[in-house]
């Protein structure tokens, strides 16, 4: 349990909770009793479960989102001294294996709508970069919280400058664009099964590509490098890979129950004052050619309100809600690698005003009624 979810009681309502029965403690038995607990035929089973959902030629289960992408990046031939195009306002997984391979992540700024990448910016930072006498040799761009990005715009940028484009779908799984699965753009792709994802195996990643050299490389990065290269331990286990293989059986279902409940929120908060919410939530008519799993409901606070007393205010009664996501610019790690005062205006705005809202399929209508409840109540309190 991390710090701040300490004082959580256990009749409260979540921010995030796995959708768990009976069916994945039987899996896990099962495994157990089989004796064959590391990689193994769940595994297997979970890859091409996710490999034929997603429509990719492969799928490579590790033991994390972020194994995943550095396995990517690898694969990519990312070396020391490189330079790599990162969503600055995203989990900072991308950012910390770039700059642990040596590499420099560059931080692009935010769409303020949407919260992913905005593409009017990367093309500025691309000349910057040309200017300075740094070629990116790879493009992150984040589906942030579900929603997928401007990936037709970011891949044209991309193979206009010639930039292997890795898409971050830690929190995608289960959006589309096009009928195409968000992942199957780029050159790769990765998944989060981390328990605040969509589905989740405890934890867990995978890497989805079409490419079969670098599905190669990855699945031998991933096990020791087959004891040709040097390599790595991110199998995933048989234990990990049960839990997925059940949660994959019930992913139409999680996605039926998370959309309907962010129609419920989307009701109640779309004409309140204090806050805005992204755009696309109301994009479902307009925009037939987006499927968004909303893996996180995020909304953005006025400027005159205190995102962490708010927070405070709301778990008071019992409604756990947090920071949505974090500006990676700001953090101590890469907070002096750029000479501009804030490189990444829109990110720092989502970063101190973001506001992260129950959402998982364990929730009922009514939850949704009394965390908005709650929510207003903090916003009038805290506004005074």
């Amino acid at each position: 349990m991390r710090a701040d979810q300490a004082h959580v009681k256990p009749h409260a309502i979540r921010l995030a909770k796995p959708y768990f029965d009976d069916r994945e403690a039987e899996a896990v038995r099962g495994v157990i009793d089989s004796g064959w607990l590391i990689q193994g035929p769940r595994v297997d089973q979970f890859e091409e479960k996710l490999s034929r959902y997603c429509g990719s030629r492969h799928c490579i289960a590790v033991t994390s989102g972020t194994a995943a992408l550095h396995l990517s990046l690898m694969a990519l031939g990312i070396r020391e001294g490189d330079c790599v195009l990162v969503s600055s306002f995203a989990w900072p997984s991308a950012a910390n294996v770039t700059r642990l391979m040596g590499a420099r992540p560059i931080f692009v700024d935010s769409s303020l709508s949407t919260y992913n990448l905005g593409t009017d910016n990367l093309r500025a930072s691309i000349t910057r970069l040309g200017k300075s006498g740094c070629r990116p040799s790879a493009l992150i761009p984040v589906h942030q919280f579900g929603h997928p990005c401007d990936i037709e715009v970011v891949q044209e940028v991309a193979d206009e400058f010639n930039i292997p484009v890795l898409e971050d779908s830690a929190c995608a799984l289960g959006s589309f664009i096009s009928g195409r699965h968000v992942g199957t753009n780029g050159r790769l792709g990765v998944l989060s099964f981390h328990p605040r994802k969509v589905i989740t195996t405890g934890e867990g990643g995978a890497i989805i590509t079409d490419d079969d050299s670098l599905a190669e490389t990855c699945r031998s990065l991933r096990n020791h490098g087959s004891l040709e290269i040097p390599g790595f331990n991110y199998r995933m286990s048989d234990i990990h890979a049960a839990i997925g293989v059940v949660q994959m059986d019930k992913l139409d279902e999680i996605l039926r129950k998370r959309q309907a409940l962010v129609g419920v929120y989307l009701e109640m908060l779309q004409h309140d004052r204090g806050y805005t919410l992204p755009s696309y939530l109301s994009w479902t008519e307009t925009t037939p050619h987006l499927k968004t799993s909303v893996q996180t409901l995020m909304l953005t606070l006025d400027s005159d309100l205190d995102r962490d007393a708010i927070v405070s205010r709301m778990g008071e009664s019992d409604i756990e809600a947090g920071m949505g996501s974090v500006a990676a610019h700001l953090l101590p790690a890469f907070s002096g690698d750029s000479d501009e005062e804030d490189p990444c205006p829109v990110a720092t705005v989502l970063h101190r005003q973001g506001l992260a809202l129950p959402l998982h399929p364990g929730m009922s209508d009514d939850d949704v009624a009394r965390t908005v409840e709650v929510l207003h109540d903090a916003v009038n309190r805290v506004r005074r």
